[in-house]
């Protein structure tokens, strides 16, 4: 939901407590067996009472109306994974076209039908595309010239690389693209994704899709805008070059030593 829904936030928030209820009373009869208090209805796990570490970059995350406290929450901004070096290969066509990167993480690559037709409408269109499928590689044959797939990538390294991503919406794929600055279809199906689409899109950064209730033309459209919107482009730069700047391990790992010398 658009962060404006406040209505919508209020029926979401008021369904979850209902479907959750009867779980939660278990979870809270678990604590009580373990001679631990109770948790208020919809709380799992507690913040830690030294230090809790957030990834989400201030570019953006909510406003938040009741501001976390900035002795036990940071906001490391910028913290991404390290992986190994990969080459682009040489495709069969389009190799002077923008690349493409689509990866929906190993949960996700078991969507086989939507995979195919991203790779059939992609196959059409004036790029070229590494394809994340899993371990699924059996089940494509036929692949568009401007098509290279493989069950695994290094993503980091290939995300600095490409021109735009199509992706779930997962926090490592979604805070890699803000990290280099790469805009991005965000097709959740669960978790963080959706929340992650949204603020993709209503931050500028890049695109909300659906993952089943779409057509080629806004694939097409969104992806020129990706390619070719000045505006997102030198948002996302700015963006990138904020991210980068802050060192979030070398932060996190200032935090952590300076907690365990004070302890």
């Amino acid at each position: 939901m658009s962060i404006d829904d406040k209505a919508g936030h209020a029926r979401f928030r008021a369904k979850f407590e209902e479907v959750i209820t009867p779980i939660h009373d278990d979870f809270n009869r678990f604590l009580s067996e373990c001679g631990e208090r109770p948790y208020p209805l919809g709380t799992f796990f507690e913040e830690s009472p030294w230090m809790n570490l957030l990834l989400y970059p201030d570019p953006v995350k909510f406003d938040r109306r009741y501001p976390l406290p900035a002795r036990r929450f940071h906001y490391l901004q910028g913290c991404v994974r390290q992986d190994k070096a990969y080459e682009i290969p040489e495709f069969r066509a389009n190799n002077d076209k923008p690349l493409l990167y689509v990866s929906f993480g190993s949960l996700g690559s078991g969507d086989v039908g939507l995979l195919k037709r991203l790779i059939t409408s992609i196959g059409k269109l004036p790029y070229r595309a590494l394809f994340n499928v899993g371990e699924h590689l059996e089940e494509y044959s036929d692949l568009p010239d401007n098509v290279v797939i493989s069950n695994w990538y290094p993503q980091p390294s290939v995300i600095a690389q490409v021109d735009a991503v199509i992706h779930h919406g997962g926090n490592n794929s979604f805070t890699e693209c803000l990290y280099f600055g790469k805009p991005a279809i965000v097709m959740p199906y669960v978790w963080d994704g959706h929340d992650n689409a949204m603020r993709a899109q209503e931050s500028g950064h890049g695109f909300r899709m659906h993952r089943s209730n779409w057509e080629y033309a806004e694939l097409a459209e969104k992806l020129a805008l990706c390619v070719g919107d000045a505006a997102m482009n030198a948002r996302l730069k700015k963006t990138s070059e904020y991210m980068t700047s802050r060192k979030g391990p070398q932060d996190a790992a200032n935090i952590l030593d300076g907690i365990l010398k004070n302890a």
